[in-house]
């Protein structure tokens, strides 16, 4: 399980308690580094030694699943790529950085628009809803700002068309960090993908973890 911007993998805790009793679960956490390439070589160095690793990974990690697969496509039976992308969408963000202080990268303001969480109804939510925030309160303000000018750079989509494991892309209709043309590129480019949408804002496993942890299940388990 590949984190997204917290790097902690504490947001992941809504779903794995529908995930754990299926599957020895294992959760890469990020160290801060200086590249992109720095991201992937640590998310290699923690994999468990086996040949049949399934690999989920949402947000920032998407990426780093990415060029995973590419390099090592033996070692992986499938692959579920949440509210994620190929080529950073990023940018933007990344030139508002320059110019404003960087209160403005804490989570209280980022969720407000990015994240969209007060508008999120769910039930399973509601019950977990202070967890996305304080996991990312505890981000600094600079960390945070330099992990999206890192990852603003990123463009992997070259690397597509190679990988030829079964990938399960779960698209949260209501993301508004990860556009619709984000998710075509991923889906008209891998060779064997299968697109889901729900009605969920950028935090898709955290808004709905039994639905999403159902169609992980079913993906592993059709692929290996």
């Amino acid at each position: 399980m590949l984190p997204g911007l917290d790097n902690t993998g504490k947001l992941f805790s809504p779903i794995i308690p529908h995930l754990e009793a299926h599957f020895d679960l294992t959760i890469v956490t990020y160290p801060d580094l200086g590249s992109f390439n720095d991201y992937v070589d640590s998310a290699r160095n923690q994999l468990p030694e086996s040949s049949a690793i399934s690999l989920l990974a949402e947000s920032l990690s998407g990426p780093i699943a990415i060029s995973l697969m590419a390099q090592r496509a033996g070692q992986f039976g499938s692959a579920i790529l949440s509210s994620t992308f190929a080529r950073s969408p990023l940018a933007a963000m990344t030139h508002l950085a320059k110019h404003v202080p960087q209160q403005m990268f804490s989570i209280g303001a980022l969720s407000d628009f990015y994240l969209d969480v007060d508008a999120e109804e769910n039930q399973d939510f509601s019950e977990t809803q202070p967890l996305p925030l304080n996991v990312m309160d505890q981000v600094d303000g600079v960390v945070l700002r330099h992990r999206i000018e890192v990852m603003s750079r990123i463009d992997v989509s070259a690397l597509l068309p190679q990988i030829d494991v079964p990938v399960l892309y779960l698209r949260a209709k209501r993301d508004r960090i990860v556009s619709d043309s984000d998710a075509q590129m991923i889906q008209q480019n891998l060779p064997k993908v299968a697109r889901i949408n729900l009605d969920a804002p950028h935090l898709l496993l955290q808004t709905r973890p039994q639905e999403c942890a159902d169609l992980i299940i079913k993906h592993v388990e059709m692929n290996g």
